[in-house]
């Protein structure tokens, strides 16, 4: 019986969860969390540098109960996700729904209304999970 605690004691120390191996949340943290910017009124929109819609709002919400600071890029969605696939930015918004061309290159949150998700890195679970809290925070508070 004791060789299976200790089997099952290392298996359990060796799990850490959330992976986060590009260390996405991490580096937001430290410097900003980078979020690419596809424009998709009401979801998002941009005029004069300026970047506003529920998604901007939503992020802002999260990166002020996270202690982030945050800065946004606006591009085209093939290319977001190219950054995105190189860690080069965090999170992709847009309108973007669940069933969106680019689930093979980039991970999902669940949506955050019954549709549409936010875009991260692959692999970036502590991101993710941070984000599906939030997410999930929100919904909760929603009548």
């Amino acid at each position: 019986m004791t060789k299976w605690k200790i089997i099952l004691l290392v298996c359990l120390t060796s799990c850490v969860f959330p992976k986060d191996p590009e260390n996405s949340f991490e580096e937001a943290r430290r410097n900003e969390l980078l979020v690419g910017v596809v424009e998709n009124p009401p979801f998002t929109m941009v005029e004069d540098s300026t970047f506003s819609g529920s998604e901007v709002e939503m992020l802002r919400k999260f990166a002020t109960k996270e202690g982030l600071k945050i800065s946004f890029k606006e591009g085209s969605e093939s290319k977001l996700v190219k950054q995105l696939e190189e860690f080069e930015i965090h999170v992709v918004i847009g309108g973007i729904t669940k069933k969106t061309i680019w689930k093979k290159k980039a991970g999902m949150t669940v949506p955050y209304d019954k549709e549409h998700v936010y875009l991260i890195p692959k692999g970036e679970n502590r991101l993710l999970k941070h984000l599906e809290d939030f997410i999930f925070q929100q919904k909760k508070q929603q009548p």
